[in-house]
């Protein structure tokens, strides 16, 4: 796994891959940072078209992730990631957005309708305190999980672009069964770039992220940090599972 923080810097055309994708991410980050932070103002709709257009930018760079851990998948040593392809990635990064949004409506009903038996039973057992406890355990073992299986998810999405791939929890268990031991490595270190990553750039935009120059400065700087963590994060996706 210690490849997957020094394998890009092995691909003669890195940096123009880099910051292809950093142009694309800082602008859709930035919009999506613009419309976050008009959302408690009076221009509600302004943030709605900023948040819009920031979500449409992204699918080229979130496109281009997927493609590149396709990519890495089929090599074995000398890692060479994909050039862009804008419209091969933008319609890759559509389809992820139209896979997240199937799982966020699948888990979301489901804990809709968990939490509604737990609150009847609880009422009936008049203990409000057993369904706020019960629905909050409901809530952390759901994000647990997708979280443990975030890897293995992506994977079978980079192999099929299938709607569903967010779904297919069984063949994500079948894949990690495979080497257990790489995989949880994986998701260790995933957890641990993404998590420090997160606090970095929450921590840029609570202390510098207001008014337009502010809001630019630290997209830029989380965006520069997070565009290398992209590449760690697709080294660990492409090879926590043998094949």
């Amino acid at each position: 796994m210690k490849k997957a923080f020094n394998y890009m810097f092995k691909d003669n055309l890195f940096g123009q891959k880099a910051l292809t994708y950093f142009i694309f991410a800082f602008a859709g980050t930035f919009l999506l940072n613009i419309g976050n932070s008009l959302q408690t103002t009076k221009l509600v709709m302004f943030s709605f078209i900023f948040l819009t257009l920031g979500s449409i930018i992204m699918f080229i760079p979130c496109g281009y992730v997927i493609n590149s851990i396709k990519a890495l998948i089929e090599q074995n040593e000398n890692f060479v990631l994909p050039r862009f392809s804008y419209k091969r990635n933008f319609i890759t990064g559509f389809k992820l957005m139209v896979a997240i949004v199937i799982l966020s409506l699948v888990c979301g009903i489901g804990l809709a309708i968990l939490s509604i038996i737990t609150a009847v039973i609880s009422a009936l057992l008049s203990a409000k305190i057993v369904a706020y406890i019960g629905i909050s355990l409901l809530f952390i073992a759901v994000i647990l999980l997708i979280l443990y299986y975030t890897i293995a998810l992506n994977r079978i999405f980079a192999t099929t672009e299938a709607w569903t791939s967010f779904l297919q929890f069984k063949k994500a268990t079948e894949h990690i069964k495979r080497a257990p031991g790489t995989y949880n490595k994986g998701v260790g270190l995933f957890v641990l770039v993404n998590l420090l990553s997160g606090i970095i750039s929450g921590i840029l935009l609570i202390l510098f992220g207001r008014g337009l120059f502010g809001i630019a400065a630290a997209t830029l700087v989380s965006v520069i940090i997070s565009t290398y963590v992209v590449f760690v994060n697709i080294y660990l996706v492409a090879k926590s599972i043998k094949d």
